[in-house]
């Protein structure tokens, strides 16, 4: 994804626009091919916080790193 400069001529308001490749490699999918990607990135995007969050917290037992992965994941304040 490419994020634009706030205010150049190609801003679109923070909304993020994708490559015109990217867009047509999606298009070609299924909406199950579609699902299954952004099913694998979420748990990809999981896994990695969670790899962080261990790295950066070592006092934190895995109970706890679970408990901030998924307040991340879902919206709450980092």
């Amino acid at each position: 994804m490419i994020r634009r400069k706030p205010g150049s001529a190609s801003d679109v308001g923070g909304v993020e626009v994708l490559h015109p490749k990217v867009a047509e490699a999606l298009r070609a999918m299924s909406g199950t091919q579609r699902l299954r990607l952004a099913h694998e990135e979420w748990r990809l995007v999981r896994e990695l916080l969670t790899v962080f969050l261990a790295a950066r917290h070592p006092e934190w037992d895995p109970a706890e790193v679970r408990r901030q992965v998924a307040k991340r994941l879902l919206g709450g304040p980092g």
